[in-house]
Order: C-alpha cells, then structure tokens, then sequence
C-alpha cells in the first residue's frame, strides 16, 4: 500500500509543478496595443512658437490621465509633416496639429488615411480637400474678446487710476492676415459697449501680419488720440505694439499665453488659449470614438487673466 501511495503523492507533486511553470511562464499573445497620437505644434521660431508650452502640457496631461501614447511634435518653419501619415508599422491613430502648423498638415494627409485628422485653432476660408474626414476646431475667440472690450472700457471710463482720460478710449489692432479677426474684433467691441456705454473704441488692421513699423504707428496714433488700453488679437505686430506701450506709458492687452512677465507694468492681462485643454479634449473624443456636433466646432478654450 505505502508503494502506490507513494507513487501517486509524486504524480501530484509534478501535476503541482507543471501548472505552476504554466502559471509563471509568458504569455505569448501580444500586449495591447496603446492607442497613438501625434500633436503638431508651432513651428520654432515662427508665430505661435509661444504657445507650445500649454500644448505640451496637455499632450502629456492626455498620457498620464487617458493612457494614450503621444509624440509632441515642434516642426522646422516649411517643414513637411508628411512624416507623420507615413509609418505603416505602428501607424498614429490620431494627429492634431495646432493653428498655422494645420495648412501643412491637411495638405500632407493622404486621401482615404485610416486615422483621424483634427486640427485646432483653425478656421479655413476655403473648402479642405477630403473634409468629410477631418475635423476643424476654431476657438470661440469672441468671448474672450468681449471679457477683455468690458474690462478695457470699465477701466478706461474710471476716474481712480493714473491712465484716466477725459473722454475714455480704447482701441483694436489687429491683421487682415488673421481668418479669425472679425471674431476678435466684434467680441472686443461687444464687450466695450457693455462695459461703459460712453467709452469709444478705435479700430485698426494690418494688412500684412508682419508690418511692425506699421504697428507702431497705429499704436502711436491711437495713444494720441487718447487711448489708454490697446487690444492686440494674434500676431506677430504685437510685440511693437507692447514696446510702444512702454514707451508711451500706456496699456495693452495681448493673446496667446500669458504674456505679463514680459512687462508687467504695462500688460493689463492675457487672452489665454488654452491649447492644452482643446488637446486633452480631441484625443478624449477620438479615443472613445465620441463625434463632434459639426464639422467646425466652436469650444470656449481660452481664459482672460
């Protein structure tokens, strides 16, 4: 009897073993595949360049709370982006680019591409080539314009700080070049029509973005006529229009980020695009295959502080 029962307690140890080797041994299916996103940036250099910091910050905000591989992209100023559509291996599921880095973008995506194109900040005049199968976010630039026309024009029309004129004035400047202007330009003047009924705006635009010496002299000009705070939309004029600021003792109100560390006696406050959270909220819908409600989605995504 003590013979079998030896050789069936053996028996059960090597069964034991075996399942425990199995146990412990690799799987050989293949891990899960992590969903793969590529954000364009602003190119170095160039106009925006600034505002790849918030983005950064929202592509890997998308990694730590989403779980989705990102690969945060800052192009050479005419670089082609075409890079990114071209990996057949482990291809992007997603790619976003951001503002003027989009033009380049959809003319790189090839037609009938199997991931998905969204691009921030963007708002085309003109039809985009396979536009059923991307998506365009503009901003809602105009609300955060009305904030900055109220605060402008309720300061301005106060008699208890040192820039208080006789007649309170404000002004707008701004570039044709910009798609976006006539947002900015019909939210600031809302905004100062409700701030102070009695306060007068002075609108002017660029026709070229990058005239600076033709910033300058509208900035001059409308500080002589007697406005104390100037609204600056996008561009790269508004780094003329703050040293004009300075100069001229006046105030101004910039977009983009947060711009008051540059002079911070003379930088009333910042529209702030807040790329990071358009970012965290493309690759949240993608991923979870949401839809949006059009083709060109308005989203309030800046702040003004």
């Amino acid at each position: 009897m003590r013979a079998p029962l030896e050789r069936a307690c053996r028996a059960a140890m090597v069964c034991l073993l075996l399942a425990a080797t199995a146990l412990a041994a690799p799987s050989c299916s293949q891990p899960e595949r992590s969903y793969r996103v590529a954000v364009i940036g602003f190119a170095a250099g160039g106009p925006g360049e600034e505002r790849n910091r918030l983005a950064e910050y929202g592509a890997r905000r998308v990694e730590g709370e989403l779980g989705a591989d990102v690969d945060f992209i800052i192009p050479e100023a005419g670089e082609d982006p075409g890079h990114v559509f071209s990996s057949p291996e482990d291809p992007y599921d997603l790619v976003i680019s951001l503002g003027s880095s989009s033009p380049a973008m959809l003319a790189a995506r090839p037609q009938g591409w199997e991931g998905t194109a969204v691009a921030l900040d963007y708002e085309a005049s003109q039809p985009v080539p396979g536009e059923d199968e991307v998506t365009l976010v503009r901003y809602r630039v105009e609300e955060g314009a009305y904030v900055c026309g109220y605060l402008a024009a309720w300061l301005s029309a106060r008699n208890d700080h040192p820039l208080t004129n006789a007649l309170p004035l404000v002004a707008f400047v701004g570039s044709r070049y910009n798609p976006l202007l006539p947002y900015f330009a019909a939210g600031f003047d809302r905004g100062v029509k409700e701030g102070a009924p009695n306060a007068g705006s002075l609108d002017y635009y660029l026709e070229r973005e990058g005239d600076a010496e033709k910033a300058r002299s509208l900035a001059e000009e409308a500080i002589i006529k007697g406005a104390d705070i100037i609204f600056c939309a996008l561009g790269s004029f508004n780094a003329e229009v703050l040293e004009v600021a300075r100069e001229k003792g006046a105030l101004v109100i910039l977009v983009g980020t947060d711009r008051a560390g540059e002079s911070p006696d003379h930088v009333l406050t910042s529209l702030v695009l807040r790329d990071d959270n358009a970012v965290f909220e493309a690759v949240r819908a993608s991923s979870m295959s949401l839809t949006y409600s059009s083709r060109v989605m308005s989203r309030g995504t800046m702040i003004c502080g």
